[in-house]
C-alpha cells in the first residue's frame, strides 16, 4: 500500500537507520579528531626545537606546514562525529516512533476506504431513492446515508489522529536529516545555510498567513536561498507575496513539462501551461500550483495584480472542475474585470480536489478544499487589507466556500460571498450562523429554474441540504433571464453548468451580469421575476419549500 500524509505529503515509508553504527561512528571520528590534536600538539613542539642549521630550519618550517594543516582535518572530524551522533539520538526520538505507527496507519486507512465505500454505496441509494416518490424510501436512505457518513467520518477522525502524530515524527526527523545534510555541506549552497534553514522552519510553523508574510519581509537576504533549494514551499505558501510565488511556480511547471511523460498527468501540466500562456493580455500570474500533492493538479491563476487591485474577486469551481477546465475559467475571469473595471483583479482557484458525482454528497472534498481556500483567503486579507473581497462559488465549490467562510465569525474578511447553482451549503450550525448574522460577508444566491443538479444535490446530501436562497439575510437574484439597466436581453442560466452557453457564469447572462453589479454596487442588476425572466420546470410551487433551513430545495 502506498500512501501519503494528507497535510504534508510525507510518503508512508520505514525509515532505516542504525543507530548502534553511527554512534560506534561517531565515537571512531571523535578519537581521529583527538589523535590529530596531538599530532597538532607535536608540531607546534617541532616548531620550537632549539638550535640553528638547514636540518633544523627545515623540521620547523614542516611542523609549521602541518600545524597549519590539521585545524581543518581536526575540524572535519569533530563534524562527522557530531552530526552522526545527532542524527543517531534525532532517528530514535522521531524515526522509530514514526515506524511504528505504519501498521497502525495502515490499518485505520483500509477500514476508512471500506466504510467510504459503503457510504458511498449508501449516497448512490438516496440518490436513486430521490428521484421516486416513496417519501418514506427518501427517509429511509437519507437516515442510512447519514449513519454511513457519521461512522466513516469517525474513522476518518482516527485516521487523521494518526497521520498527524507520522507527520510531527517524520517532520522531526526530516528536520534532523535536513540540518545533517546542511552542516555536512558546510554553507557550500547545496542544502541551506543555518539561517535559512532556520527561516524556512519558522515559516513552516506560521499559524498565520499574516505572520509568514511578516517573516518573510523581515528576511531579504535569505528569500533567494530558499527559493533555489525549496521553490514548492515558497510558490505555494500563502503570505509570501504574489510576485514571488507566481515567478517560482511558472518557473517549476515549465521545468516539469521538459520531462513529464506522456499521459493524464502531463495531460493536466499542459493545460495549466495553455491557461498561463495563451490569449490573456497581461498574461496571468500562477500563484499556488501543486502537481503531485493531491489526486489532482492544483492551481490557481490570478488575472489583474492582486497587489493594487481594490476589489479582489475568486471564482471557485465545482462537482467535476479540474485544471482541464482553467483556460474556459480564464476567460470569465478576463470578462469579470472587464465587466467591473479598473482596480479589479479575479483568481480562478482550482486549490482543492473536486468530487465526482457519486463523491458530491460527502463533505469530504469540501473539508479537504475548505482548509486550503481558508489559508489563501487569509493570505488575501493580509497581502490586500483595504481590498473588498469577493467570492464566487458554483455548485459544490459554494459547498466548499461555505465551509470555509463560515467558519470563522469574521467570515475571513470577505465582502460578498455569491453562490450561483450552490449544492448546499453545510448543515453546520456554526457555519449557517456566521453566514446569516447580519456581519459580512453579505451573502448572494441564484439557482436558475431549468437546475435539477443542484436540487438533487442538496436533497440527497445530509451533509450539505441548507439552501443559501433560504437563509436570513441572503440576497437572492435571478438568473432566468432579463434585461440590463439599457434594456438589452440577458440570457438565462438554462441548467447547472458554470461555463458556456446557458451558464451561470457565462459572459453576457443574466447571472453573470448580476454578479458584476453585486461587485460594483452591492446589489443585482435585474429585478426578480421582472421583464425578460422565463419559468422553468422547477418552479417556484415546486422547489421553494420553507422549513428551518430548506433542507430539501424540490
Amino acid at each position: 500500500m502506498s500512501l501519503t500524509s494528507p497535510n504534508r505529503g510525507y510518503p508512508l515509508e520505514r525509515l532505516d537507520g542504525n543507530t548502534g553504527s553511527m554512534a560506534y561512528w561517531s565515537n571512531l571520528f571523535t578519537r581521529v579528531a583527538d589523535r590529530l590534536g596531538d599530532l597538532r600538539t607535536a608540531a607546534h613542539a617541532a616548531h620550537d626545537l632549539p638550535g640553528v642549521g638547514r636540518s633544523v630550519t627545515a623540521v620547523r618550517t614542516d611542523a609549521n606546514d602541518l600545524a597549519g594543516a590539521l585545524p581543518g582535518d581536526i575540524a572535519e572530524a569533530q563534524l562527522l562525529a557530531g552530526v552522526l551522533q545527532r542524527y543517531a539520538d534525532a532517528f530514535d526520538a522521531h524515526a522509530k516512533p514514526a515506524n511504528d505507527l505504519i501498521d497502525d496507519i495502515e490499518a485505520a486507512h483500509a477500514e476508512w476506504s471500506r466504510l467510504d465505500i459503503a457510504a458511498d454505496h449508501a449516497g448512490r441509494a438516496a440518490m436513486a431513492a430521490a428521484y421516486g416518490d416513496d417519501q418514506s424510501e427518501i427517509d429511509d436512505t437519507n437516515d442510512a446515508v447519514t449513519e454511513a457518513i457519521g461512522v466513516r467520518d469517525a474513522a476518518k477522525d482516527a485516521l487523521d489522529e494518526l497521520w498527524t502524530q507520522y507527520e510531527r515524527f517524520y517532520g522531526d526527523w526530516d528536520a534532523a536529516y535536513a540540518a545533517a545534510l546542511s552542516e555536512l555541506a558546510g554553507g557550500t549552497g547545496a542544502v541551506l545555510t543555518n539561517e535559512a534553514r532556520d527561516l524556512l522552519a519558522d515559516l513552516l510553523a506560521a499559524t498565520s498567513p499574516e505572520e509568514v508574510a511578516r517573516l518573510w519581509a523581515e528576511n531579504p537576504e535569505l528569500q533567494q536561498e530558499l527559493i533555489d533549494n525549496h521553490p514548492a514551499v515558497v510558490g505555494n505558501l500563502d503570505g509570501v507575496p504574489w510576485d514571488v510565488r507566481a515567478t517560482v511556480n511558472a518557473a517549476r511547471l515549465e521545468e516539469l513539462l521538459e520531462t513529464e511523460p506522456e499521459g493524464p498527468h502531463r495531460d493536466e501540466l499542459a493545460a495549466v501551461w495553455r491557461a498561463l500562456t495563451t490569449g490573456a493580455v497581461p498574461k496571468p500570474n500562477l500563484i499556488s500550483f501543486d502537481p503531485d500533492g493531491a489526486e489532482q493538479v492544483t492551481a490557481a491563476l490570478a488575472y489583474g495584480d492582486l497587489s493594487t487591485a481594490s476589489e479582489i474577486n475568486t471564482l471557485v469551481p465545482g462537482m467535476n472542475g479540474n485544471v482541464d477546465d482553467l483556460f474556459s475559467w480564464g476567460q470569465s475571469a478576463q470578462a469579470l474585470n472587464l465587466r467591473v473595471g479598473e482596480g479589479s483583479a479575479t483568481v480562478v482557484w482550482f486549490g482543492y480536489d473536486t468530487p465526482d458525482l457519486l463523491e458530491e454528497p460527502a463533505m469530504s472534498r469540501a473539508e479537504d478544499g475548505a482548509a486550503a481556500l481558508r489559508s489563501y483567503l487569509l493570505a488575501v486579507r493580509a497581502l490586500s487589507p483595504d481590498a473588498d473581497v469577493n467570492v464566487i462559488a458554483h455548485s459544490y465549490g459554494s459547498t466548499t466556500a461555505a465551509l470555509a467562510i463560515g467558519s470563522q465569525a469574521d467570515g475571513l474578511g470577505v465582502t460578498s460571498f455569491i453562490a450561483v447553482g450552490s449544492a448546499g451549503f453545510p448543515k453546520d450550525p456554526t457555519v449557517v450562523e456566521n453566514l446569516s448574522n447580519g456581519g459580512p460577508p453579505q451573502l448572494y444566491a441564484t439557482i436558475s429554474e431549468d437546475d435539477a443538479v443542484a436540487r438533487v444535490g442538496r436533497g440527497t446530501a445530509p451533509g450539505h441540504p441548507v439552501s443559501p436562497e433560504r437563509l436570513p439575510g441572503a440576497t437572492v437574484f435571478d438568473s432566468d433571464g432579463g434585461v440590463d439597466a439599457r434594456g438589452e436581453s440577458l440570457p438565462a442560466a438554462t441548467g447547472h453548468d458554470a461555463l458556456g452557453p446557458g451558464a451561470y457564469l457565462e459572459p453576457g447572462s443574466e447571472s453573470f451580469y448580476n454578479v458584476g453589479e453585486i461587485i460594483m454596487t452591492g446589489q443585482p442588476g435585474t429585478e426578480r421575476g421582472g421583464e425578460g425572466s422565463t419559468q422553468g420546470f422547477w418552479d417556484a410551487g415546486n422547489w421553494w419549500i420553507s422549513d428551518e433551513y430548506a433542507l430539501i430545495d424540490f
